[in-house]
């Protein structure tokens, strides 16, 4: 691994650790330390621990995106970093995609907005089921050209 992607990984964890503090705080990284999303009558109590994950893995997911792609495919390193983080992408849309389809039948025996939640929980759960295949046409894609890049360099 060369020079300039150690300077890559470090400036992109730097960048990943000053905008979780920024968000969080010092406190927010505690082990204990709980968001609340508030959702029209629902409260959501999600752990600061998931919501950092899911923020370190769209920060790498996008980083590497585009330095894949403005090297055109011809940095391998950069291309593992960008299949892994996009691994992990699909990994944490799946879950998302689950959590949100549970909530569609809780919604189903509320007493209002039953359309309008239904309808909005729907159109969430395709958004996510279509960024999860277009993740995995740019990984297939990407591991297309990185194998036919590795082999010219041989």
């Amino acid at each position: 691994m060369r020079k300039k992607e150690i300077f890559w990984l470090i400036g992109t964890t730097s960048f990943v650790l000053i905008l979780t503090l920024w968000v969080f705080r010092i406190d927010g990284l505690k082990s204990e330390a709980f968001t609340d999303i508030n959702i029209h009558d629902t409260y959501f109590v999600i752990e600061n621990s998931h919501l950092i994950f899911l923020i370190i893995t769209l920060i790498f997911f996008a980083v590497y995106l585009i330095r894949m792609l403005r090297q055109n495919f011809k940095n391998l390193t950069a291309n593992l970093v960008f299949m892994i983080s996009g691994l992990l992408s699909i990994w944490i849309l799946a879950g998302m995609i689950s959590m949100i389809n549970s909530l569609i039948g809780v919604t189903e025996t509320t007493e209002h907005n039953l359309h309008v939640t239904n309808n909005m929980f729907n159109n969430v759960s395709i958004i996510l089921y279509l960024a999860q295949i277009l993740i995995v046409g740019l990984m297939a894609y990407s591991g297309f050209k990185t194998v036919r890049n590795y082999k010219q360099a041989k």
